[in-house]
């Protein structure tokens, strides 16, 4: 039968659960290996339909994606040359200039879908931000009036916990396009434009005060190392000219940076050869170096560009004074595509993902395209993502990496510094290399059992899904309810015939399973081992139906219960058999019971799927000391799915392994009996 015709067998099933139900009627799921699931009336509660889409995952290079991102709510000031950096789930964004270049002494913070305005006491219009080494982020300088002049000295500091700004001390410097690192727990501040840039700025917690002797720069390359040096750089000098590449004695060109070394208090300037050809770009106003900083490998990534327009990514170590490229290949091109791309200089990392983001665009300020480049640092695996259609220029917007992994970009403009924007945007960076073959489809059915619990089962491996109607052997239902049998049936088979196999011999249940009981307590859950359960039929008579059996509970400690031979039905067909007794019982206190025990199983060499139930018929009042309810059962089963044939134990071993019969097995010794109890401990999901 295929899937179509099942599921419509299926359709009519849900429409008419409940007269499923008033019928007492079960379902069979029909395996195509021969396997029938049965699901009782009193245990099923509706069959449904399953689309499942599945792929498959591997990883490589220069895999191409889709740019998934949203936009959020506009900010409330548009704005760009502004800073922008995480607080808890939040985003907070701080000064850059409106429409005509005006700065704007405000700051903003993005939570639970909206902006919320901030107070803060300064403007900061291409200035700089740094986390301090107490988790608070200080933003400082930056022009002061309109169209770029009129630096300032003016820092504030954000406190998360908080979410306020405070004023923080003044620099020694009046600064703009300026850049900070932190080092050692101090903050470092250098660049300046058209203005003093000889000294960095250095702030100790308290104050700052002037250190070094730099070459005055715009905008530089900050990066701070843990054995105590920052070096600096820069493609633009703090009067605005581009840096000259300067000949090294044996003449090579090479590219002239600053190294503070903060221990001895003083700078040495040296030329980098490896930065001749593949000179860094230029940093923008929003860029913070500390976010191209990786904590596991203690280096900087930057972004370089060659003379033939080739994008190269580079690797600072600091601690050993050298830098190095990158094996990775970063398209000039959208893959597929003649689209040009212009890659930012800022480099983000996500150290937890061992991921390196660049960030590139396309197209015109009204219709552009963004990239995302995500390159895995380890594996070298990189994946290349692009959106399409947005309406304003997002190159000239603030980005800044999430705490968790996503990408967020503020403002930006349209036609020129003029014309800020108040447009958000998160993107999600893909992940680097991950390739994901096409979905594909399958159809299968769920059954839904009244307890919550769900079973799956996928069309290759459906033959049919058929009703049936509970007949339980009429020796059984005269002693118990079939209400309580149909329970039962549930967890473990009821078997019904009067052509069952020969059923003699003494097998035990071990390791001995909980599968289910009506009622939960400390000593009685579903998925508890408990002590290995022993049963010996003797004197059966297929042609009566009749056995005597006898029980033995027993841990490696010995026996803890026995009872001796009674009288028991045995039913069933071929090797499946269910054998019943009903006990009556008095305890020391005086309670009586009376409950019937079930034992169902398939005859091999031992039992196979061998179970155990026992419900409560009816008992005498034991308010007192309550006992399980009646209609209330427990069900056992053997947890390894197979009962060995042994020879009935007595309480000394050796007797009992001199006395086996022919063809039976020992009992396991002590240690061999409660191994299985120790390793297997873990409950199993039923």
């Amino acid at each position: 039968m295929r899937l179509h015709s099942i599921l419509k067998t299926l359709a009519v099933m849900t429409v008419a659960a409940a007269a499923l139900q008033a019928q007492a009627q079960g379902i069979y799921v029909n395996k195509k290996n021969g396997e029938k699931v049965a699901y009782p009336s009193a245990t099923f509660e509706r069959a449904s339909t399953l689309r499942v889409t599945t792929s498959t995952e591997s990883y490589g290079e220069g895999v191409v994606a889709t740019l998934e991102y949203e936009r959020i709510a506009d900010m409330k000031t548009a704005r760009m040359w502004h800073q922008a950096f995480p607080s808890g789930d939040g985003l907070v964004v701080v000064g850059g200039h409106t429409t005509s270049f005006h700065p704007t002494p405000t700051a903003e913070i993005y939570q639970n879908g909206q902006w919320r305005e901030l107070s803060i006491g300064s403007t900061h219009d291409g200035a700089f931000s740094v986390i301090l080494a107490d988790g608070r982020v200080m933003v400082g300088g930056g022009f002061s009036s309109d169209y770029g002049v009129g630096q300032s000295k003016k820092t504030d500091i954000y406190a998360p916990a908080t979410q306020t700004f405070t004023a923080g001390p003044d620099m020694s410097v009046a600064r703009a396009l300026c850049k900070a690192v932190l080092m050692d727990g101090k903050a470092y501040v250098n660049g300046n434009w058209y203005a003093d840039n000889t000294v960095m700025d250095c702030y100790n917690g308290q104050a700052f005060s002037s250190v070094g002797d730099m070459t005055g720069l715009s905008s530089p390359y900050l990066f701070g190392s843990k054995i105590g040096s920052i070096w600096t750089w820069s493609m633009v000098d703090n009067m605005g000219k581009t840096v000259a590449f300067e000949k090294t004695s044996s003449g090579q060109n090479g590219l002239p940076f600053d190294e503070y070394l903060s221990k001895m208090g003083k700078t040495d300037s040296y030329l980098f050869t490896a930065l001749a050809e593949n000179i860094p770009l230029n940093l923008t106003p929003d860029t913070r170096p500390s976010d191209s900083y990786s904590p596991t490998l203690d280096s900087y990534f930057f972004l370089t560009q060659n003379k033939n327009g080739e994008y190269w990514l580079y690797r600072t170590k600091i601690a050993e004074d050298k830098i190095g490229a990158l094996n990775l290949t970063i398209p000039t091109v959208f893959p597929g595509t003649q689209t040009a791309i212009s890659w930012r200089s800022s480099v983000l990392v996500n150290d937890s993902r061992e991921e390196v983001y660049l960030i590139g665009t396309s197209g015109s300020a009204t219709n552009q395209s963004v990239y995302i480049l995500s390159y895995n640092y380890y594996e070298a695996f990189w994946t290349i993502a692009r959106a399409e259609g947005f309406s304003h220029n997002l190159a000239e917007g603030s980005w800044t990496l999430l705490g968790d992994g996503r990408i967020a970009c503020t403002g930006g403009n349209i036609s020129d510094y003029n014309d800020a924007q108040k447009a958000a945007y998160i993107f999600t960076p893909p992940v680097a290399g991950l390739v994901q073959s096409p979905e594909t489809e399958k159809w299968g059915v769920i059954v839904s059992t009244k307890d919550g619990k769900k079973d799956t089962y996928m069309e290759d491996e459906l033959e049919s899904i058929t009703t049936y109607e509970e007949q339980f052997d009429e020796r059984i239902t005269q002693e118990i309810p079939q209400e309580y049998l149909s329970k039962m049936s549930g967890y473990m088979p009821i078997y019904s015939g009067n052509d069952v196999d020969y059923v003699v011999g003494t097998y035990i249940m071990s390791p001995n399973e909980i599968v289910f009981t009506s009622k939960e307590s400390t000593n009685y859950y579903a998925g508890k081992l408990v002590a290995d359960y022993i049963t010996q039929f003797n004197h059966h008579d297929p042609m009566q139906n009749t056995a005597m059996l006898r029980t033995q509970e027993r841990t490696s400690s010995g026996v803890i219960a026995s009872s001796p031979y009674a009288p028991a039905i045995v039913v069933g067909d071929g090797p499946n058999f269910t054998a019943f007794a009903i006990v009556e019982n008095t305890d020391y206190k005086g309670i009586w019971t009376k409950t019937a025990m079930l034992l169902s199983g398939t005859i091999d060499d031992g039992i196979r799927n061998y179970y155990r139930g026992i419900v409560m018929l009816d008992k005498s009042d034991d308010t007192a000391n309550p006992k399980m309810g009646i209609g209330e059962f427990r069900i056992f089963k053997d947890k390894d799915g197979y009962s060995d044939h042994i020879s009935w134990p007595d309480e000394s071993r050796a007797a009992d392994n001199k006395a086996k019969a022919p063809g039976e097995k020992a009992l396991p010794s002590a240690e061999a009996a409660i191994s299985p109890l120790v390793m297997e401990e873990t409950k199993i999901p039923l």
